[in-house]
C-alpha cells in the first residue's frame, strides 16, 4: 500500500525529497517493477481530500502500463484507511501520518522521507526495491515507545476529518 499526499503539503515539502506526488509514484512504481514478487499487487491510495488535479492517478496508470504493471496496480480515492490496510502486507509513504497506523498493526514500513516515527528500529532502512521484495517489519518494543512518548507529549486522540474525531479533540483540549 502506497500512501500519497497532498503535493502541497507542507510536511510532503519540507520533509520530503520529492517534487511531486507523481515522482515519488514513479518511483515507487519502478521499485515495484524490478523486485516485487510476481503475485503482488500495489495500491495507491489518495489522500482524501484530494481532487484529482495534481494527476496523480493518470501518472500511476500511465506509468504502471509503461512498466507492464497495468493488472497489478490500482489507484483507490479518499477510501478508509483501516480497510486497506486489513489486506496490506506492508506501506511506502513520505510522511504520511497515516502510516503510524500500519505500524501500530506491526506492518513494514518504509518512509522516504523525515517522518517523526522515521528510526531505524520502527521502518525499514531497506532500499525500495528490496522493501518490495522482501519488507523488513518494525520492532513492537521501539514503536510502543515512541507512541507512548507522542501521546504523552504532543499528540491529542481524535482527528480533523469527522465529526467524532473532532469532537474527541475539542473535548481533550477543554479538559
Amino acid at each position: 500500500l502506497v500512501l500519497l499526499q497532498l503535493d502541497h503539503d507542507a510536511s510532503f515539502q519540507a520533509d520530503g525529497p520529492y517534487p511531486s506526488g507523481a515522482a515519488f509514484a514513479a518511483e515507487c512504481l519502478q521499485a515495484f517493477a524490478a523486485a516485487a514478487p510476481p503475485g503482488d499487487h500495489l495500491v495507491f491510495k489518495a489522500h482524501p481530500l484530494e481532487d484529482g488535479r495534481a494527476g496523480t492517478a493518470r501518472t500511476i496508470a500511465r506509468t504502471a502500463a509503461r512498466l507492464g504493471l497495468s493488472g497489478r496496480v490500482h489507484h483507490v480515492g479518499g477510501a478508509a484507511l483501516a480497510g486497506l490496510l486489513d489486506g496490506a502486507c506492508s506501506v511506502v509513504t513520505v510522511t504520511s501520518t497515516g502510516a503510524q497506523q500500519a505500524l501500530w498493526r506491526g506492518l513494514p514500513v518504509k518512509a522516504m522521507g523525515r517522518a517523526i516515527y522515521a528510526r531505524p528500529e520502527i521502518v525499514s532502512c531497506q532500499d525500495l526495491p528490496d522493501f518490495f521484495a522482501n519488507p523488513a517489519p518494525p520492532n513492537p518494543e521501539a514503536y510502543a515507545t515512541l507512541r507512548a512518548f507522542l501521546m504523552a507529549r504532543c499528540q491529542i486522540a481524535g482527528g480533523f476529518y469527522s465529526a467524532r474525531g473532532r469532537a474527541r479533540v475539542l473535548g481533550a483540549l477543554t479538559d
